[in-house]
């Protein structure tokens, strides 16, 4: 999709355990511009009024904005959007580095989890390809130790681009947030404490090889 939109979103259903794409047309992006933008219209549509931010109701994202790894000032961000723990009410944390623009060149605009996960676990998003990995000997790690035990096990040669809890979200402290490239956080409103909840470890990213926003869509 043209104007800065790779046009896929990823849904996760933890308790289940699948994985699905949709895409949606141009109008739905055009209506709602940007990470918190997209955020706020999948929650708004698809979860229900009431949802307990540590149960299984509430929504996790993970989300680009059209100016993601066009390489303009500021691009490299991207905003996680819950039901906050901490306020019960909207929540949206942004961190910056390279994990928003390693999510789109691999295909997509945004992820997101509904559900808990049985046992912890990690998402694996490789090239447009999504597949959950068991996280249980991860459980208990920091972020640092987390981060690289990920990337051994993963390969890749360092490439892999990693957002994940240590203990505090694990515990569901409502301070936790969710820590990217060792020191990158998006800290605000709990964030680390649903993802915790979920028993989501961690979402690690690789793109595709030399995909990029195009020059048009930079223009």
């Amino acid at each position: 999709m043209a104007n800065g939109f790779a046009g896929k979103l990823l849904f996760v259903d933890l308790t289940g355990g699948t994985i699905s794409e949709e895409s949606p047309d141009e109008a739905f992006y055009r209506n709602c511009i940007g990470g918190t933008g997209i955020g706020a219209m999948v929650l708004m549509n698809r979860m229900k009024p009431g949802a307990d931010p540590l149960g299984p109701d509430n929504m996790l994202g993970f989300v680009t904005g059209p100016l993601t790894a066009t390489g303009v000032y500021g691009g490299g961000r991207f905003m996680v959007t819950t039901k906050s723990p901490l306020t019960g009410g909207w929540a949206d944390s942004n961190a910056g580095g390279t994990w928003g623009p390693e999510l789109k060149t691999a295909g997509y605009d945004g992820v997101f989890f509904s559900g808990v996960a049985e046992n912890p676990v990690c998402l694996v998003i490789d090239a447009g390809k999504a597949r959950l990995i068991p996280a249980g000997h991860l459980w208990g790690k920091d972020t640092y130790e987390t981060e690289d035990t990920l990337q051994a096990e993963l390969g890749g040669e360092g490439l892999w681009k990693i957002s994940c809890i240590g203990p505090a979200g694990e515990q569901c402290s409502r301070l936790a947030g969710i820590v990217n490239e060792k020191g990158r956080i998006a800290a605000r409103s709990g964030v680390g404490a649903v993802m915790g909840s979920k028993k989501l470890k961690a979402v690690a990213v690789r793109g595709k090889k030399g995909a990029r926003i195009g020059v048009a869509d930079k223009e």
